[in-house]
């Protein structure tokens, strides 16, 4: 065997006992490094710029959603909707999250509801800042972008912007798909920094 194709085996091959001394968070914790997201229930919602862009606003909401499950509690536009509307609360849910998509923030009053009924923190707002295809001198280039604004429901301040930009490269298929996954994965390891050892990651760096 190959010393390269050797040593990545003994890798593979130690990855359960390596993963096993990572120093993880349990699951819910939330209590990673230098959590910009702070402690407690997160409600992540798409920033609409027009109702061409909705689609891909919203996708790129669920990909953020679920890349940051491990952070803790975090809500769904959909999920928050139906709390509220077990509550009697839909329609001001309907009318706050219409606001935010657009361009507004929570009120004095949104926050207390937001805190006292939902027991939410933190506000995460997601834009697509980029999504395009455009060729280079020898190449076709698909770009996707993301900013997250956080916004602290007790302050009603937002507490922290951080945006990531993907560029791929003449792929065929699925290049937007790969750029926005990409860009939204870069975003969620940057609100919520992980200590996890990771063997795809490893295999990704090796195969470069």
């Amino acid at each position: 065997m190959r010393p390269r194709m050797l040593a990545l085996a003994s890798l593979l091959l130690l990855g359960p006992g390596l993963w096993g001394c990572a120093l993880t968070p349990p699951p819910g914790s939330g209590t990673a490094p230098n959590n910009p997201l702070g402690s407690g229930r997160r409600l992540i919602v798409a920033r609409v710029s027009s109702e061409d862009n909705r689609a891909t606003a919203e996708a790129a909401s669920a990909l953020l959603l679920n890349a940051l499950r491990d952070a803790g509690e975090v809500l769904g536009v959909r999920e928050f909707l139906n709390e509220a509307r077990s509550q009697g609360l839909d329609p001001w849910a309907t009318s706050l999250i219409g606001r935010v998509q657009v361009v507004g923030w929570p009120t004095l009053e949104d926050a207390r509801v937001l805190r006292e009924a939902f027991g939410i923190s933190t506000l995460v707002v997601i834009e697509v800042t980029a999504f395009e295809q455009v060729w280079g001198k020898y190449a076709k280039f698909t770009r996707a972008g993301v900013e997250a604004s956080i916004f602290d429901i007790k302050t009603r301040r937002v507490t922290g912007r951080v945006a990531r930009d993907v560029e791929i490269e003449e792929m065929r298929g699925r290049a937007f798909q790969f750029a926005m996954e990409q860009a939204v994965q870069d975003l969620a390891d940057t609100l919520y920094p992980r200590t996890s050892f990771s063997i795809v990651n490893l295999w990704r760096h090796w195969r470069r």
